[in-house]
C-alpha cells in the first residue's frame, strides 16, 4: 500500500471512530449550542467520508465518464449541506424566544442528506457504472471471438487447405510465392500473431524464413517461443539461422524445412531440421564452407555453440545455442 493511500485509510478509520463517539455524545450528554453542534458534525463527517472520497476519486480519474459522475455527486452533496446550513442559520436567527430545535433538525438533516448523496452518487454509482460496462464489453468480446472462431474454422477447412494443395502441386515459382504469401496473410488474420517491432528477434526470424521461402520455393515450418531485442548475440543467431535455412533449401533436395526458435532467460535456442539427402559433416568441401564461417564461427564469436548432426540420406539438424550472458570476441 502506498504511503498516501495508507494515510488516507488511517484518516478515514479515525473519522469513523470520531463519528461513533459524536453519536454517543449526542445521546448521553447535554447538547451544545447549535453552531458548535453543526460545526462538529460537519468536521467529523468530513473526516470520516473525505478520505474515502479522495481514494475513490483517484481510482476513477482514468475513466472520464465515471469521474464526471463522481464530481457531480460531490458537488451536489456539498450544495445540499451548504443550503441546509444556510436555512438552519436563518431559522435560528428568526425563530421566536430562542427556540432553535427546527434549525437544528434542518442543519443535521441537510448534513446527513448531503453525506448520503455524496457516498451513493460518488462511490456506488461510478463503480456500478464501471462494473456494468466491463460486463457488457466482456460479453461483446466473447460474441466477437465466437464469430471469429466460426469464420476461422470455415476458412481453415476451405481456403487454407486449397492454398496448401496449390503449393504442393504447383511447379510455377510465381504461383508458389502467391499461394504461400496468401496463406501467411490469411493465417495471421485468422489466428493473430506477435506484433513485429523494429529490432524484434521473433519478427526478424519470421522475415528470414519468408525470404528463404520466396527465393527457393520451399515451405519453412516455423515455431517460435518468446522473443527479445536484436542485439549482438541474437543477431549472430539470426545470421546462423539464415545460413542454415538457406543451406537446407539449396542442398537438401526437399520442399519442407522446420525451424524452432526459443528465447528464454537462459538464452536463445534454435533448431533447423530437414529430411533431405544429408551429408558427411567431416568432409567439408568448398560448398560447405558456409557452415564453418557463417554458422559455427559466427556463434563462437559471441560465446555460442553450433552443432551440426547429419549423415548421407538421413537429413540434417543444426542446433544453435546462445547463452544470455557470456564473452563476445568479435562482431558477426
Amino acid at each position: 500500500m502506498r504511503p498516501r493511500t495508507r494515510r488516507l485509510v488511517s484518516a478515514g478509520c479515525l473519522g469513523i471512530l470520531l463519528l461513533g463517539w459524536l453519536a454517543w455524545a449526542i445521546v448521553h450528554t447535554e447538547a451544545p449550542p447549535l453552531p458548535v453542534l453543526v460545526a462538529d458534525l460537519v468536521a467529523v463527517i468530513g473526516l470520516a467520508v473525505g478520505p474515502w472520497l479522495l481514494l475513490a476519486g483517484w481510482q476513477l480519474r482514468p475513466d472520464p465518464v465515471a469521474g464526471r459522475v463522481f464530481w457531480r455527486a460531490l458537488r451536489g452533496g456539498t450544495l445540499i449541506v451548504l443550503a441546509g446550513v444556510t436555512v438552519a442559520v436563518v431559522l435560528a436567527v428568526t425563530s421566536p424566544s430562542g427556540d432553535r430545535t427546527e434549525a437544528a433538525v434542518v442543519a443535521i438533516g441537510s448534513v446527513l442528506a448531503g453525506t448520503v448523496l455524496t457516498l451513493v452518487g460518488g462511490i456506488a454509482f461510478p463503480w456500478l457504472f464501471l462494473l456494468t460496462r466491463a460486463v457488457a464489453r466482456e460479453r461483446a468480446a466473447r460474441v466477437r471471438a465466437e464469430e471469429r472462431a466460426d469464420v476461422a474454422a470455415h476458412l481453415h477447412d476451405s481456403v487454407l487447405q486449397a492454398l496448401i494443395q496449390i503449393q504442393k502441386q504447383a511447379d510455377n515459382p510465381a504461383v508458389l510465392r502467391l499461394a504461400r504469401g496468401t496463406e501467411r496473410e490469411l493465417r495471421t488474420w485468422l489466428y493473430g500473431g506477435p506484433a513485429t517491432r523494429a529490432g524484434d528477434f521473433a519478427g526478424a526470424v519470421r522475415a528470414v524464413t519468408e525470404e528463404v521461402e520466396d527465393r527457393f520455393a520451399v515451405n519453412v515450418e516455423l515455431v517460435e517461443v518468446g522473443t527479445g531485442p536484436l542485439d549482438a548475440r541474437t543477431s549472430a543467431v539470426l545470421g546462423a539461422i539464415r545460413e542454415a535455412v538457406t543451406n537446407a533449401a539449396k542442398h537438401a533436395g526437399v520442399r519442407r524445412v522446420s525451424v524452432f526458435a526459443e528465447v528464454s532467460d537462459a538464452g536463445v535456442l534454435a533448431l533447423i531440421k530437414d529430411r533431405g539427402c544429408g551429408f558427411d559433416p567431416t568432409a567439408r568441401n568448398g560448398d560447405r564452407r558456409g557452415i564453418a564461417h557463417s554458422i559455427e564461427a559466427r556463434m563462437q564469436q559471441h560465446g555460442g555453440t553450433a552443432e551440426i548432426r547429419s549423415a548421407p540420406g538421413e537429413g540434417t539438424e543444426v542446433e544453435l545455442r546462445m547463452p544470455a550472458h557470456g564473452p563476445t570476441k568479435g562482431v558477426a
